[in-house]
């Protein structure tokens, strides 16, 4: 109960719940309809000119534009409501010691209607994927990597607007300062963020303090993004470390918590 009423209730209050709603568009059906409007202008231009227009930019619009997905993404950001009131009914009605089990406890857990979801806010985000017409990969593919850049994204803006949603990463590295965060979060060039230590209280509650701001190195941003090896560039310094790296200066450790603070 002691260990729950610390660090689990941290994590309780903390709980979110994200919910997405996606619209494909397949680039075939975009370039059909770029290639209908390009072929009713050469027939426009035709009449105002009296001249025949060669050109095959209509019919070779299809082939530029190769196959592949534009994906909108549309997240809904939730948290549960945890207050006093909620947290009294918790402990008292169902909570459970290790070792203990009461289905009375358990059954009323289950049906039980206290635990509420806030609405915090929304986003939307785009990708884009590519694909040529040299490439192997099936439909399916496409989709499934165009939804996950897609979640990446929003998840990301949802995380640089909403601080309550901003997530705590651990120091890596401390020569050079890195952590295991790039541009699937959304890292930035001047991206800044604190170094937090964590303390315990007299009351046996954890704290953080902030020891420190770093700030992005702009030429070492990983690309952690899905499957981002593919077609990527493998040069890149953070690549090869395996986590981005920042410039500051301070009495930090690995294992130090960072979180953005811009």
């Amino acid at each position: 109960m002691a260990l729950l009423g610390d660090a689990g209730e941290e994590l309780i209050k903390n709980s979110f719940v994200v919910v997405n709603d996606f619209d494909y568009v397949s680039k075939e059906e975009v370039a059909e309809k770029v290639k209908a409007g390009l072929g009713l202008l050469k027939e426009v231009t035709e009449l105002v000119t009296d001249e025949e227009i060669e050109t095959d930019l209509a019919d070779e619009t299809v082939t530029t534009f190769g196959k592949g997905y534009v994906v909108r993404t549309t997240s809904y950001l939730f948290q549960l409501e945890w207050n006093d009131s909620v947290a009294a009914v918790f402990y008292n009605d169902y909570w459970m010691s290790e070792g203990s089990r009461d289905n009375a406890r358990k059954q009323a857990f289950e049906n039980s209607d206290i635990f509420k979801l806030k609405l915090v806010g929304w986003e939307v985000a785009w990708a884009d994927l590519q694909s040529t017409i040299y490439t192997k990969k099936s439909e399916e593919e496409l989709i499934t990597i165009a939804s996950l850049r897609a979640i990446d994204a929003v998840i990301a803006k949802l995380q640089r607007k909403y601080e309550v949603f901003r997530t705590k990463t651990p120091l890596s590295s401390i020569d050079p300062i890195g952590a295991k965060i790039g541009l699937k979060e959304g890292l930035e060039k001047g991206d800044k963020f604190e170094v937090l230590e964590q303390v315990m209280t007299d009351e046996g509650r954890t704290q953080y303090k902030r020891k420190g701001v770093i700030k992005v190195d702009k030429d070492h941003i990983w690309d952690n993004r899905f499957m981002a090896g593919e077609g990527g560039d493998d040069t890149n310094p953070a690549s090869q470390l395996g986590f981005t790296t920042f410039k500051g200066s301070g009495k930090f450790y690995e294992g130090m918590l960072i979180r953005q603070i811009n």
